[in-house]
């Protein structure tokens, strides 16, 4: 494929439809970018169709040279199994620095394998909270992903700036629990100990209420350390 040999004519984004080429066709696009001198700015798949090893393939492309995968990735419509959702946070824990953007389709349509496979990298990404994408979002949240999401969220590591969910949750009680627990990520009343280290990266969140809105609203302040300090003085 030229794509390899194309490191520095300027191809920065590449946008790949599956009618012409097909999964094995991806695939092999994705050895040729994984031998890259330098990722691409942004990779973006439509791929109608997936078996549940696509991912897994794709991700094990990638394995030698992590730092080769797109800063911007968009994996449409393929199918995100446990296995798949695991490979790929490996290799985003083995890429020098985290993915500036990730979107992940997370909608159910009966196939909770799907959810599971979000969840298995959310955990990954909970262990290694550094290598979490600046920008995440995903077509629908699961009640699944609050814990890992929650874990992940409150390590002062982690370096995730927003969180979005394109559908909104429509069960008024599960809206207002993910309201209630992403508040609490952003300033734990506890303890002063607690507020103090809550996260001060993201500075949005979909779906906020008011209370949440106003906490990401403050974490826009560069000044890391005075958020957490304005935090306990308004909250102790």
């Amino acid at each position: 494929l030229t794509i390899r040999s194309a490191n520095n004519v300027g191809i920065r984004k590449l946008n790949i439809f599956d009618i012409e080429i097909g999964p094995r066709g991806l695939l092999r696009i994705a050895r040729a970018l994984a031998r890259r001198d330098s990722p691409l700015d942004s990779l973006s798949l439509e791929l109608s169709s997936s078996s549940d090893t696509f991912l897994v393939d794709f991700a094990t492309a990638f394995w030698e040279n992590p730092d080769s995968l797109p800063n911007e990735l968009i994996p449409g419509e393929i199918h995100i199994c446990e296995a798949g959702g695991r490979a790929l946070g490996t290799v985003l824990v083995r890429r020098g620095t985290p993915l500036e953007y990730l979107y992940l389709n997370t909608r159910n349509e009966g196939d909770h394998s799907r959810v599971l496979g979000v969840v298995a990298l959310l955990q990954v990404l909970g262990d290694n909270p550094s290598k979490s994408p600046k920008i995440l979002i995903l077509e629908e949240f699961h009640n699944d992903f609050m814990e890992p999401m929650e874990r992940l969220l409150q390590n002062q590591m982690c370096s995730q700036e927003v969180l979005g969910v394109l559908c909104n949750i429509q069960d008024t009680e599960d809206r207002s629990n993910f309201q209630r627990r992403m508040t609490s990520v952003c300033c734990n009343e506890t303890s002063i100990s607690t507020t103090y280290e809550s996260n001060h990266r993201l500075i949005h969140i979909h779906n906020a209420c008011p209370q949440l809105d106003h906490y990401l609203t403050m974490n826009g302040n560069p000044d890391k350390k005075k958020v957490a300090c304005i935090k306990v003085y308004d909250t102790h």
